[in-house]
């Protein structure tokens, strides 16, 4: 139990090193771009804006969907890369169907993938925010 609580909490930094990562390279990016005129046509050149920085984010919270699941693909937990994938990206954005499960003491990661899925895209949301405030 203690030593899937550890791997956990090593996946959970490893998943924050991974957010702040694409949120400075999206945030520098939008920064980059919003300094710039906006031209004859100011709403598609925000909205081109506002999309590339939330696929920027969003590209972040895939990666760490598919670090978790090489994680359950290492662990065994999964008997290939596609299923484990599926149930990272439930388990990661707090769905849990649970028509995918993990078994014995692998059952804690679970709650702790949930728990950070919760905490990045709550990240995510407040740099959007952030981002849509500093809009003139």
């Amino acid at each position: 139990m203690i030593a899937a609580i550890a791997l956990g909490m090593l996946a959970m930094l490893t998943c924050l090193a991974l957010q702040v990562l694409a949120g400075v390279l999206a945030v520098r990016n939008f920064a980059q771009a919003s300094k710039q005129p906006l031209g004859v046509r100011p709403l598609r050149e925000l909205f081109r804006q506002f999309a590339i920085l939330m696929m920027a984010l969003m590209l972040g919270n895939i990666i760490q969907v598919g670090f978790w699941a090489l994680l359950y693909r290492f662990l065994g937990a999964f008997p290939d890369f596609e299923t484990a994938m599926y149930f990272s990206g439930v388990t990661f954005t707090s769905l849990g169907y649970g028509d995918v499960v993990l078994t014995g003491e692998m059952r804690l990661l679970g709650p702790l993938q949930a728990a950070v899925g919760l905490m990045m895209f709550g990240i995510t949301t407040a740099i959007l925010i952030s981002a849509a405030q500093q809009v003139n």
